[in-house]
């Protein structure tokens, strides 16, 4: 079969301490001090074997994220910019869905050939203290597809049980199997969403009014979440104006504003206390992973008590004013991650019912060859979704 690998030298940087599992297996938890001379193509590779507790999948749908743009590009030292967990050569891609193509001798009666199921991304041990207190996402033995392990940027990938959940009732709403997959794929990001605010920050009252800075996928995934759950009014944010003009065509927000059309953040409280009634936002969703720029404007619209979500990972150390956020009495939430809690399975359910449909996020969609092209197309700063099939 075909698929798009990324391989690289195991390199560590002179003093970098590295653990037990990182020395053994050759991963990286922090692959920008790791991995350098970096390659990544498509190429012939042998079809996965499914064992008797997983499937055989032929991938319907893979959306590219940041992860893999980041993953793929090198700093000026020649080290990898992702700095998470990778464990190279590895087949990228980890926003996917797809029909199974081959059921392991234990999962037979449960999954039948032709079933449709979604992925979840993060692969946890079920074990480890942290998966025994209820936080899958920090599990010590986790396996990131796409990342970590073989992933979905090919024709066939093999996943065990425990991470897919069928999807049949979307093929049957949409009467379209690709449409099926692509609402799968974006199951994914739309999950990270669901899991940092509904999860782990413990939601809001519908009627808050919400803040989302960045307005890239995961922001857009934010922002149709908090419209499906009772927000009152959202506002976006971005200094790409394709991207606000995208938001904008989708629907999901009450205004999209650029930071750098005013003069001040001070002016930018102005306007979002008029249009809020001298609230502010309820909840603020960092989605742009640059908090050393967008926290001063978030201190300036969020009310009282507000929460703040953390989702956009930093490319570098941010320095934060944290005085702001003390008086207002802020809470202040990072996640990582869409792992257990019933997390896929509500948004799939979300989506089933039509109370969410973000399939208009998708703006470009590239065959399985195009891997590449695809990914650089996301990291000239497309807006929305690009997505890769081999039904394309």
């Amino acid at each position: 079969m075909r698929g798009f690998v990324l391989r690289g030298e195991w390199n560590p940087i002179p003093g970098i301490s590295l653990g037990e599992r990182e020395l053994t297996d050759h991963r990286a938890y922090v692959s920008g001090a790791v991995w350098n001379n970096l390659s990544c193509q498509m190429e012939d590779v042998q079809i996965p074997e499914p064992k008797e507790d997983e499937v055989l999948i032929k991938v319907g749908a893979c959306g590219v994220c940041g992860s893999d743009i980041h993953s793929i590009e090198v700093k000026k030292d020649g080290y990898m910019v992702y700095n998470c967990h990778t464990r190279l050569p590895v087949i990228l891609g980890h926003e996917f869905s797809g029909e199974i193509a081959e059921v392991g001798k234990k999962l037979k009666g449960q999954y039948q050939v032709g079933d449709i199921i979604a992925v979840e991304q993060i692969h946890y041990c079920g074990h480890c203290h942290n998966c025994r207190s209820g936080l899958p996402n920090c599990c010590d033995n986790r396996e990131d597809i796409g990342l970590s392990k073989n992933g979905a940027f090919c024709e066939y990938a093999v996943v065990p049980e425990k991470y897919i959940i069928k999807i049949n009732d979307l093929a049957e709403k949409y009467g379209d199997k690709l449409a099926a997959f692509e609402a799968g794929a974006l199951a994914e990001p739309m999950s990270v969403a669901y899991h940092s605010i509904m999860i782990n920050a413990g939601g809001f009252q519908p009627g808050s009014n919400v803040a989302v800075v960045g307005a890239g996928p995961i922001g857009l995934s934010a922002a149709a979440l908090c419209r499906a759950s009772g927000a009152e009014k959202i506002f976006m944010f971005d200094t790409n104006r394709k991207r606000l003009a995208f938001a904008q065509e989708m629907g999901i927000a009450d205004g999209c504003f650029n930071p750098m059309d005013f003069a001040s953040d001070y002016e930018i409280k102005g306007l979002l206390m008029e249009l809020t009634h001298g609230l502010g936002c309820h909840i603020n969703i960092e989605a742009a992973g640059n908090p050393g720029a967008t926290y001063p404007m978030i201190a300036a619209v969020m009310a009282s008590h507000a929460k703040l979500v953390q989702i956009g990972l930093p490319g570098k150390i941010p320095p934060i004013d944290l005085i702001p956020f003390i008086y207002h009495g802020t809470s202040i939430y990072c996640c990582s991650g869409s792992a257990g809690y019933d997390i896929f399975p509500s948004v799939l359910r979300m989506f089933a019912t039509g109370r969410l449909d973000i399939r208009n996020m998708i703006s470009k969609r590239y065959p399985l060859e195009q891997t590449k092209e695809a990914i650089g197309d996301a990291a000239a700063g497309t807006p929305g979704k690009v997505m890769v099939s081999q039904f394309y």
